[in-house]
C-alpha cells in the first residue's frame, strides 16, 4: 500500500504486512530506533551507570532495518493499545514524556507531531511513545517547543502547532487538564534526562560520529509546509517558489530538500535514479543553512542552558491550567503554581522563577477538538478538524 505524499521523482512510502519501505535515507530512524543502533547501546549503558537500569530508554521499540543510503526498510511497530491507566501508569507515562521531551530535544529532533507517534506498550510491557519518521536531526533547539512535540507559540503558525503538538497524543490517558502530580513528575524527569545527557555528552556523540554511514545520510531541510506547497497553484507562496521547487511540484511532487553534515549547500536530487544532486544558491536572497550541533565536538552548544531553564517553563505552560494552585513536589523538586507566577525549586536548591502568562512562549495542548487524542496505537487518518482551535 502506497501512502504518504510524493518526493523525488514520484517515489512514495510502501506499506507491507511486515515491513515499511521508505524512499529515502532511514539512518536517524536507524540510529534511534534501530535494534543494534550504536546510540540506543550508548543511551542505555549511560541510564544504567546513573543508577536508572538499562530499560530508562525503552519508551523507543528497538527495530529492525534494512538500510542503504538513499533508501531502506524498518519493520512495523507492534505495540499493543495503552487502556486504561492506574495512577501509578499514568505516573509512568508522565516520566516517559518528560525522558522523551528531553532526549528528542538535545537530539535536535523535529516534527515529531501526533500524526507522526506511536503510543502503546512493547512485547515486554513497556510503555513506548516513538516516532513512525525521523528526517531532521541534530538542529540546535533552544526550546523544546522546535520539536513540535510541544506548541510552538510562532504568531504565523501557532494555530497549526497547538493542533499537531505531539504530546496531545498522551491526554486521554493523562486526562485535561493533567493533574498538577503528573505534570511536575514530567517537569522532574525532563530536567533529570537532560542532565544525564550532558554528562555523557562525549560518548553519546561518539556513537553517531563512528556509526556507519553518518555523514553521507540527509538532514531534511524544510523550506516550507506541505500545505503551502498544496496551495501553491491557488494562492502563491512568499517568498515566490525558486526554480527548483517549481520544476518538483511540476512534475507532481512535494519538493524535497536536504543537507549533509559538515558540508555547506542545500542539496536536491537532480535525476530520477537519486544519483545526481543539485545545489540551491548560496549567495543572495536564498534559504541559508541554521548550524548544527558539533557532534564532532561532544554536542557542545550554548543552546542546552536555554533547554534546562526556559525549556522548563514551556513545558509547563503547554500543560498549565487554572485548576492547578499551590506547591507541588516529585521528590526534591518543587514547582509553585503561583496567581501571576510559576516557581520552580530545583533538588539543588536554585531557584527559577516566571511569569504564570507564558503565551508567548508555548501554546496550550488544550484544545476543544481531539484530533490526535486517540487511544489507538496510531492516529488514524483525520478529514476534518470536529472542534475549535
Amino acid at each position: 500500500m502506497q501512502t504518504g505524499d510524493f518526493h523525488n521523482f514520484g517515489r512514495s512510502v510502501s506499506v507491507g504486512a511486515r515491513w515499511v519501505k521508505k524512499p529515502r535515507t532511514v539512518f536517524w530512524e536507524w540510529l534511534v530506533l534501530g535494534v543494534d543502533s550504536p546510540l540506543r547501546r550508548a543511551l542505555a549503558l549511560a541510564a544504567e551507570q546513573e543508577g536508572l537500569g538499562p530499560d530508562a530508554f525503552a519508551f523507543l521499540p528497538g527495530l529492525r532495518f534494512r538500510r542503504s543510503l538513499r533508501a531502506g526498510e524498518v519493520e512495523r511497530v507492534r505495540l499493543e493499545p495503552l487502556g486504561r491507566l492506574s495512577a501509578r501508569g499514568k505516573s509512568e507515562l508522565a516520566v516517559v514524556v518528560g525522558r522523551s521531551l528531553a532526549l528528542f530535544s538535545w537530539l535536535g529532533v523535529a516534527d515529531l507531531h501526533w500524526e507522526n507517534l506511536a503510543l502503546g506498550r512493547g512485547a515486554r510491557g513497556q510503555l513506548c511513545f516513538a516516532p513512525l519518521d525521523i528526517e531532521i536531526a541534530l538542529s540546535v533547539l533552544a526550546l523544546p517547543t522546535e520539536t513540535k512535540l510541544l506548541p510552538d507559540a510562532d504568531p504565523e503558525y501557532a494555530d497549526v502547532c497547538r493542533h499537531a503538538a505531539g504530546v496531545r497524543r498522551v491526554l486521554p490517558y493523562l486526562g485535561k487538564p493533567v493533574a498538577g502530580g503528573d505534570l511536575v513528575t514530567m517537569v522532574a524527569a525532563y530536567l533529570a534526562t537532560l542532565a544525564l545527557l550532558e554528562r555523557h555528552a562525549s560518548a553519546l556523540a561518539r556513537s553517531i560520529a563512528r556509526a556507519p554511514g553518518f555523514r553521507q545520510a540527509p538532514i531534511r531541510v524544510c523550506l516550507r509546509g506541505t500545505d503551502e506547497y498544496v496551495r501553491a497553484r491557488s494562492v502563491p507562496p512568499w517568498p515566490p517558489l525558486l526554480e527548483a521547487e517549481l520544476e518538483q511540484l511540476e512534475r507532481g511532487d512535494i519538493p524535497y530538500f536536504f543537507r549533509l553534515y559538515g558540508q555547506p549547500g542545500i542539496r536536491f536530487y537532480a535525476n530520477r535514479a537519486l544519483s545526481a544532486t543539485g545545489m540551491l544558491p548560496r549567495k543572495g536572497d536564498v534559504p541559508q543553512l541554521e548550524p548544527l550541533l558539533a557532534v564532532t565536538r561532544g554536542f557542545r552548544s550554548a543552546s542546552r542552558r536555554s533547554l534546562r531553564e526556559e525549556g522548563v517553563f514551556a513545558l509547563l505552560g503547554a500543560f498549565d491550567h487554572a485548576a492547578l494552585a499551590g506547591p507541588v513536589r516529585h521528590g526534591e523538586l518543587s514547582v509553585t503554581f503561583g496567581a501571576r507566577r510559576l516557581t520552580v525549586t530545583l533538588p539543588s536548591g536554585e531557584v527559577l522563577g516566571a511569569p504564570r502568562a507564558l503565551a508567548g512562549l508555548v501554546g496550550s495542548v488544550y484544545l476543544g477538538c481531539r484530533c490526535g487524542e486517540v487511544r489507538s496505537v496510531l492516529v488514524p487518518p483525520v478529514t476534518r478538524c470536529r472542534g475549535g482551535l
